[in-house]
This record gives C-alpha cells, structure tokens and sequence, in this order.
C-alpha cells in the first residue's frame, strides 16, 4: 500500500469518527464546559439578572475528593495477583514496580485527576501511555578539577550515560603547597529515557470509529489529533528539510477548545516572527489495515504531520495495543461514549438559573421599588433612588395624586422552596452530596450517626457506582503500563520499593492479565476498617498460638494497619521476612544472648521450683491429714467404748435399784401385816 492511500484511509475514518469537529459529541461537550464554567446562556435581557447557577461545578467539586481519595490514599494504587504458590514474590515486586512508575515516575494525581474530571463534564476521559526511549541531551562544565575529581566526575556519568568531551582546558595551581595539573571541562551527555511516560489527553483532541463499543483497545480506528511546532518535531527525530516544508497550521479554533479555555477572549501569540514555533498538524493514529495486502488487517501506529507520512520505517509500525485508553463514569452498555453528570444536571442548572434569576430580579424590584407618575413631577428625580433622596413636584399643585407606586409582589417565600426541590432532586440523580461525600457525622448536628450512616451508606451508592467504572480505566492502565514495561525495558534499573532499594529487571517478568485495582470500597469508613483490622490482629495472635501464622503474614497485616491509619510508607517501621536485613537479624539474635529469651528460662525455673514446693506442701498437708484421720478414728473407738461401759454400769445401777425396791416393798408388807396397803404401795410403784 502506497503512503498516500494509508493517509487517505486516515482522513476517511476521521471523517465519520466520533469526536470530530462539528460532531454532535463535540458540540456538547463545549456545551457541558460551558455549563461547567457558567457561561451565560445567550437568553440574558438587559436590566434583567444574568446570573447562571454552577450546579454542574458545584457537583463535581463534591465528588472529585472522595474519587481521588479511593485511589491514591493508600498509596498502591493496584496489586498483581499471584498465579501459584511460586509466583508470590515475583507478583508482589512487579506489583510494587507498577505502582511506583504510575505514582513516582509520573504523577498520578495529576494525570487521574485530568482524566476523571474530564469524564465527569465530557463523557469520556483519556490517558495516553507509551515507553519513552528518546536521547536527553544536556551539557554542562566543571572548572578546576583535578586530575582524581575529573575521573570520578567522568566515571559516574558513563555509568548511565554517553560522555563526549567538547571541551578541554589543563593549567596549573598550587594546592595545599604543591603545584598540581588543574582541568576546566565541558560535557556533553547524551542519556536515554528509557520511561514509562504517562499523560492525559484532552477528549477534543480524541478520534474513535463509530463502531467502537467499549475499550479503545477494540476500535478499528483510534487517532489523537492535535499540534506540535517544528522544533518538537524535529527533536522526534523528523528530517529538517521535510519539517520547514510542511504547511502551518491555521490555528482556527473549534467550539470545544474554546469552551475549555476561558481565557478565550485573549489575543494569541503571533508565531510568525519565529518559523521553529509554528504550529503543525500532528497525528498519531491507531488503526487496523492491510498495508502489507496478505488480506489481514494489523494494527498500525502511523503518525502524519501535515497531512504527510513523514520517510522512515518508525514512523508506520506494527504494534500490539492502542496507547489510550479511555474513562468513563457512567457506562452505557454497547457504546464507547458514556455519559457525563451534565447529561444529568443540565436541565436542573437551567432551571434553578432561571428560579435564581426571577428571585433576584424580585428583591432588585423589591428594593428599587418603580412609579406611576404625571406630568406635574419633575422625572429626574424619579430615574435615580438614593437614601434620602428627594422627589420634587410643582408648587403651584398638590403633592397627593402625582406618584403611585407600582406593585411588585415577594415572591422569595415561593421561590426558595422550589429551588430547594430541585435541589433535592440533583441529589438523588448524582447522589451527591453532603452525605456521600462527608467523613464526619458530627458535621450535621442534631443527626444522630447510626440515621447520619445509613443515609450516608445510601448516598453513597452511585458514588461508589462511579469510582468502580472509574478503576476498569485504572485496571486497563496497569496492564497496559505492566506491558509496556515487559517489552521495552531492557535493562535493569535499582530503585526503592517497600522501603529498601532491589534491583528490578521488566525483561525477566511475565505476561499478566489478573490484577486488583484498590479503590477502598468494601471495607466501609476508615474507622470501620480499622476496627476490622483490630479483629484480623486478635484472630492472628489466636491461630499463631496453633501455628497458623507465619512472619512473612504478620508483616502484611502490619502493613495493612499501617495503610488504614493513612501511614504512606508502613514497611519502614517493619522488616520483611524476605529481606536479607531480616535474615541477618535473625542470624545475629541467635548468636547472642537473648535477654527475653534467659528471663523466660529463669521464669520458666521459677515456675519449676514452684511447682515442686507445692508438690511438698501438698504431700505433707496429706500425711497430717491422714494422722489426724487415725486420731479421729481412735477417739471415736474410745469414745464408743466409754458410752458402752456407761450403758452397763447404768443397767447394773438400775437393776440393783430396782431389786431394793422390791425388797422393800416385801419388808413393807410383812411388818404391817396389811397386804392390801403394800400391794397398792407396789402398783403406785
């Protein structure tokens, strides 16, 4: 396929794209940055108020916080999951890698925050990625070196960089007493990149096939169109004499670039004195074509300037993935255009507009009350209304009947209630508000929490909707970064992760596809995690009694503690069973007396000594008990015997007793010769 068919094939699909110039997409999203910004709508009457509520703005201000918060507050955005047992350690360095190139070598605050906001006012968000191997160029000069400091200088920056000599000057200087050989130097270092560079892209700059319906990664066409100078084109590495014979650019700006600027109204820069500055037509385009004609269409990288394919193989090259991917908050299934929260907002903007306007132009008539008058008043002082201002009428006329006040009619007790209505109703569209985005229930007093949490659990529902469709983007993004990484970084680079610098080499990795993107959402509020955490500590110290647990989870829930209580760097308070510091710890602790370890022995002797006197006492306490069971036992005997000899003697007494008695009565008996008198003496006994 000839250079000029593949750029007519590009102008055709821009043509019926979506994003183009004059699309309906492009039309409203100048729309939406109008509304965003508060434009006024073009309806405004003079005299009357022209105020624009910022409904839309006000919204997105809410929401953007607790968004960005999800992802960035812990401090690793996402985490590779392992594919077995052997493949731990690996996971968890390039997860550590990733998450350092997305928020250390690039910063991830900026670039999300970009491509959120503006999937929030324009449908669709966009961040483009790619591996930067460009050559930086930087010269600079030493002067009075000697001959050891010119060596060290020149050794360290040949380590990672080419070093030419430009210059070079010796002379002589006495130093400490003797006269030494002194060089003045200049460098000049010619250093690859060698980066992931990271970057959003604004929508209006973003060309998508109609076709698309989801993932840029599945549109046959994906092109960004924007500008570069010819100086930035020539630094890419474009021939001079193709650049300076390019056509510039017209600078004509369409409804979307001026939407988003509202700095529109200024004059721009007059480039025309300096040809290096001139704006050219610059496109990257992504596309899926049979340029090599064996009847299967490949994706391509063609990048044209001016309408033109630069020469050069780079410039047209088979790749294996578009380097944009897209965001989107509100998804709408089969489509890669989503929705933005001013398709929800802007009829209620323009109503509580034309609510916010009709109040004012109320209270303004309220306040500068208008008059009927005749022709006996003198109008000047009627045009103007001053405190204490004088109305003037003729002398020869009564004052009575000259001026009557037109009626004006309050309408704020009407007007406040409806506006409030539709307040209420943005809120239960986006929902948000005070509620889902609050982290303190005593912000609204007189709400008790446990009502304050369950409106702020329902409240916070599309919330989460929203940051959940946000993290597919940041799934997408990692992979793509991870890919990136894998196929161009040939070199190993030493860098600090997790609190201590390994030496991570990307060529060495392997294609991943599973990975968790941390948002914060399921775990509830921070004081809930925390409180979960707590638990997690107390049922780890309870199976590590069983054995259950080892350092190596120990260390990851302390890591996890540390994250909840918004530590950005916990693993310095903690070594990791893995490293070799830990190892040598644990080396050096058993060659050395272990205080703990001997007071637990002597506890442990303590304990020993202890038992065994307990052990006595309780033997001898037993044989004291077991003599005074014999002496209990022969007591009782003597005691038994003592009580039997009484009973006999007690039996014997009784029976004499009773013998005299009888003997008694018999002799009773015999002396009075009355047997009558005894026998009844006997029977009375």
């Amino acid at each position: 396929m000839k250079s000029d068919e593949l750029v007519a094939i590009i102008e055709s699909h821009r043509a019926k794209s979506i994003g183009k110039d004059g699309s309906d997409v492009h039309s409203e999203r100048a729309s939406a940055l109008d509304h965003y910004h508060g434009r006024a709508y073009g309806d405004e009457q003079e005299g009357r108020s022209s105020v624009v509520t910022r409904d839309l703005s006000e919204t997105i201000d809410w929401i953007m916080p607790p968004i960005m918060k999800a992802f960035l507050q812990s401090g690793d955005i996402l985490e590779f999951e392992p594919s077995g047992a052997d493949d731990m350690d690996d996971s968890e360095q390039e997860s550590a890698y990733v998450n350092h190139v997305m928020t250390k070598d690039n910063n991830a605050f900026l670039y999300l925050h970009d491509a959120v906001k503006d999937a929030l006012i324009l449908k669709n968000g966009y961040i483009k990625h790619w591996f930067d191997d460009s050559v930086k160029i930087t010269e600079s000069e030493y002067n009075g070196l000697t001959s050891d400091q010119l060596i060290k200088v020149y050794s360290d920056l040949e380590s990672e960089a080419e070093v030419e000599v430009l210059e070079h000057e010796e002379s002589i200087e006495e130093i400490d007493g003797q006269e030494v050989p002194v060089f003045d130097v200049k460098l000049k270092c010619k250093k690859k990149v060698n980066r992931v560079k990271i970057q959003a892209v604004p929508s209006e700059e973003i060309r998508i096939s109609k076709d698309c319906r989801g993932s840029t990664q599945e549109a046959a066409f994906v092109e960004h169109y924007t500008t570069k100078t010819r100086s930035e084109l020539i630094e890419m590495g474009m021939k001079k004499e193709f650049v300076n014979e390019l056509p510039a650019h017209t600078n004509i700006k369409d409804a979307q670039s001026v939407s988003r600027n509202s700095l529109s109204s200024e004059s721009d820069y007059d480039t025309g004195l300096d040809k290096s500055m001139d704006d050219i037509e610059y496109s990257e385009a992504h596309i899926r074509v049979d340029y090599d004609n064996d009847g299967v269409a490949e994706l391509r990288k063609v990048i044209t300037v001016g309408g033109k394919l630069p020469p050069g193989s780079e410039w047209n090259e088979v790749v294996d993935c578009v380097n944009i991917t897209s965001f989107i908050v509100k998804r709408i299934p089969h489509r890669h255009i989503g929705e933005s929260l001013d398709d929800e907002l802007e009829d209620l903007q323009r109503i509580n507009t034309v609510l916010t306007r009709q109040l004012l132009d109320n209270i303004y008539l309220t306040n500068n009350q208008e008059y009927i008058v005749n022709n006996r008043v003198h109008l000047p002082d009627f045009l103007e209304s001053l405190p204490g201002g004088v109305k003037r009428v003729k002398d020869d006329e009564p004052v009575s009947g000259c001026v009557e006040p037109v009626p004006v009619t309050p309408i704020m007790n009407q007007i406040l209630p409806a506006i409030d209505h539709f307040e209420k109703v943005k809120d239960n569209r986006t929902g948000i508000n005070k509620l889902s985005t609050s982290i303190d229930p005593n912000v609204l007093k007189g709400t008790t929490k446990g009502a304050y949490m369950e409106g702020v659990n329902r409240a916070s529902q599309k919330v989460e909707m929203i940051i959940r469709m946000t993290a597919e983007g940041v799934k997408e993004l990692a992979l793509r970064v991870h890919e990136l990484l894998l196929k161009h970084q040939d070199i190993s680079r030493i860098v600090r992760l997790r609190g201590e610098f390994v030496e991570v080499n990307p060529s060495e990795w392997k294609e991943r596809t599973d990975l968790t993107v941390n948002v914060g959402l399921g775990s509830g509020t921070e004081d809930e995690k925390q409180q979960k955490l707590g638990i997690m500590s107390e049922l780890q110290d309870r199976m590590g009694g069983l054995g259950l647990v080892s350092a190596k989870q120990g260390y990851e829930l302390a890591l996890d503690v540390g994250k909840a209580l918004s530590f950005p760097l916990p693993e310095k308070y903690f070594l990791d069973p893995a490293s070799e510091e830990f190892k040598a710890h644990q080396q050096s602790q058993q060659n050395q007396p272990n205080p703990l370890a001997e007071a637990e022995q002597a506890k442990g002797q303590m304990v020993l000594q202890a038992e065994q006197l307990k052990a006595q006492y309780k033997g001898q306490l037993e044989q004291l008990r077991l003599q005074n069971k014999s002496e209990m036992e022969l007591l009782k005997i003597q005691v038994e015997n003592s009580d039997k000899e009484r009973d006999r003697q007690s039996k014997e007494a009784i029976a004499i007793l009773n013998a005299e008695v009888q003997a008694f009565i018999a002799g009773t008996n015999v002396d009075i010769g009355k047997p009558g008198i005894g026998a009844e003496v006997a029977e009375g006994v």
